[in-house]
């Protein structure tokens, strides 16, 4: 079976990956995710107009040839003025109090000379209408407030509580099964005694958090196709399933045939890539299923080019991170017949970043990609760039 292009199967994923219903939650759990839903504001802000500092406020037309004016009250932030403004009055006002009736300016406190209790002196008057923020400036009630496909943030759920929203409608998070196999795995609290800590399964599953998905890992299966099959039947009770593992052409892999007796329709089974080359995704009515190298590099840069681009869309967000250019700090030679991922750690050099690929380069060694930062991508049959040559790389999100 031809090895299919990394852009391919990146493209198939993407196809793949379609964006999940609606789920009624509160402002805070919608942080970080896409609304469902637009929204109309419900009020209009400021209801009212009100000072942007503090200050004096004034009708500016009748302010007197001599600047004096007299101060009838002081209006606090949250107090109603209780006096209309006539010409050759004002209101000492403090910021985002209501202006007063009768009021269209304020002048800043610094530009007002105190005469005594009852007087000022506009010493330096401000352009009609300075200072003042208008009602409904910032929103109108009926009008539009955030639109489907909003990324709810910060301030997008300041905008929300502001109109009073407890609630919105946002894309559900993904369920992702993550399911490990083999008789030489156990887990980190227990004794090795000969045998490999899982550390893929809790990696993963910490990915699958930050890419805003829900992970259930379900334990590492023994080395039989009855086991591997009821492993992953639990699994696909979710919205993804990641498999970890035993999916080469050794005698004891077993995620082919259990995955193709539970009904599963595989796309793809390799991609042309390093690490990461035994890749399949595969598809069972709504569930989508990833199956993963089992050498740790492998597994974490396979979830990274591709699993969570799909946990993504599957969220509404958009998918791929947009890549960066930089400069090479040594020597790299790409790989015949495949695109080649080079773990690298950056730098800044004179406002230039720098990417220097790390010293080890071994899929199976988790070592060889502790400080990396990006991925270096060389195309394949890439002859050797000389340190200086400009590269593309590809954030890692576990380094940000």
């Amino acid at each position: 079976m031809a090895l299919l292009p990394v852009e391919e199967a990146l493209k198939r994923v993407l196809e793949a990956s379609l964006v999940l219903p609606s789920e009624s939650v509160t402002v805070d759990e919608a942080v970080g995710r896409v609304l469902a839903e637009s929204l109309v504001a419900s009020r209009t802000l400021p209801p009212w107009d009100n000072s942007a500092m503090d200050g004096y406020a004034y009708q500016s037309a009748t302010l007197p040839s001599d600047r004096l004016l007299t101060v009838v009250e002081q209006i606090d932030a949250g107090q109603v003025p209780s006096v209309a403004l006539e010409p050759g009055m004002t209101a000492r006002i403090m910021t985002g109090a209501q202006l007063p009736h009768g009021a269209d300016t304020v002048v800043m406190q610094e530009r007002v000379q105190v005469i005594d209790d009852e007087r000022v002196e506009v010493l330096e008057p401000p352009a009609p209408g300075s200072n003042v923020r208008r009602r409904g400036e910032d929103v109108t009630a009926g009008h539009p407030l955030l639109p489907e496909g909003t990324l709810v943030g910060l301030a997008e759920a300041g905008l929300l509580w502001s109109q009073g929203q407890t609630r919105v409608h946002v894309h559900r998070r993904p369920r992702v099964a993550i399911a490990a196999s083999g008789d030489e795995l156990c887990n980190a609290w227990d004794e090795p005694n000969g045998r490999i800590v899982d550390t893929n399964s809790p990696v993963i599953a910490q990915a699958v958090r930050r890419a805003g998905g829900l992970p259930t890992t379900l334990g590492v299966a023994a080395d039989r196709l009855e086991a591997v099959r009821a492993h992953f039947a639990q699994g696909l009770e979710h919205d993804v399933l990641i498999t970890l593992a035993g999916a080469s052409v050794g005698a004891r892999d077993y995620s082919k045939p259990a995955l193709e007796s539970l009904g599963v329709a595989m796309d793809f089974w390799r991609v042309a890539m390093k690490p990461g080359k035994p890749l399949g995704l595969g598809r069972r009515g709504d569930a989508l299923v990833f199956s993963l190298p089992g050498n740790p590099i492998s597994a974490m840069v396979t979830f990274e080019l591709f699993v969570r681009p799909a946990l993504r869309a599957l969220q509404g967000l958009p998918p791929v991170r947009s890549p960066v250019t930089a400069r090479l700090g040594a020597p790299v030679s790409g790989i015949a017949g495949l695109r080649l991922f080079v773990r690298a750690s950056t730098r800044i050099d004179d406002g230039q970043l720098i990417a220097t690929p790390l010293p080890f380069q071994s899929s199976g060694s988790l070592s060889s990609i502790v400080g990396a930062t990006h991925l270096i991508s060389l195309a394949p049959d890439t002859g050797r760039l000389e340190a200086g040559t400009a590269i593309t790389l590809i954030p890692l999100s576990w380094a940000s």
